[in-house]
């Protein structure tokens, strides 16, 4: 699903190039549970954001199901990001003004999905991650479980192959946490490709595939024997 080869990113602050990331190299199979794991300040987020497309990478090459996209633009990334990519956020990203099933619903208004379909879909997607009783309620009506919960229904509402996420239990109590990694894990199971940015060696833990950075180089990128064949 992901392959990229000698990714480096550099950024310029007062004619000074600093480089974020130096020449990182790996791969993550179709179906994996992996963790980029590392301290703050190692380039993880840097490095989701480029897999997300979210930032562009200085050199090296970044295929995304067998199609190199190193050098998109912004309106290629956009039509990939609505069809291959589902974001799942730290501090959730909810719309505070939408329901639960409005703010699932709503990767589905970009692409210009009937009304009665999209809420029709958002409500299944909720049902899935266990909040079918709670689709009229607003953000500040949930706990913060159950609004990652909407969350990462959101993410999967346009069915991606790809779910991106970054520090998803960060904001969430431990036994919370838990549940949501358990939800990413199940997702995993069923064929999706989960990628989760984290300091957290608990979270990690739970991954087949662990990627560790530090000072923007891979240290080490293990994956259990099972998931080898």
């Amino acid at each position: 699903m992901i392959q990229v080869t000698n990714l480096v990113k550099d950024y310029t602050l007062a004619s000074q190039v600093y480089r974020v990331l130096n020449g990182i190299t790996f791969t993550i199979p179709e179906g994996m549970l992996s963790a980029i794991i590392g301290p703050s300040g190692s380039g993880k987020t840097t490095l989701l954001n480029i897999l997300g497309g979210l930032d562009s990478p200085t050199g090296g090459q970044y295929l995304l199901d067998g199609r190199d996209v190193s050098h998109f633009g912004q309106d290629e990334w956009a039509h990939e990001r609505n069809h291959t990519i589902g974001f799942v956020f730290q501090s959730f990203q909810l719309i505070p003004s939408l329901s639960a099933r409005d703010n699932v619903a709503l990767p589905l208004v970009y692409r210009g999905v009937a009304q009665r379909v999209r809420r029709l879909r958002a409500e299944e997607e909720l049902e899935k991650v266990g909040l079918g009783h709670r689709v009229h309620h607003r953000p500040q009506q949930l706990s913060g479980g159950q609004q990652q919960r909407v969350a990462i229904a959101r993410a999967l509402v346009a069915d991606p192959p790809l779910l991106l996420a970054d520090e998803p239990t960060g904001n969430l109590d431990h036994t919370t946490g838990l549940e949501i990694l358990e939800i990413l894990r199940e997702l995993s199971k069923q064929g999706k490709t989960v990628v989760i940015v984290t300091h957290s060696a608990e979270v990690a833990q739970v991954c087949p595939q662990v990627i560790e950075i530090q000072d923007g180089h891979i240290v080490t990128n293990t994956v259990e024997m099972e998931h080898m064949r």
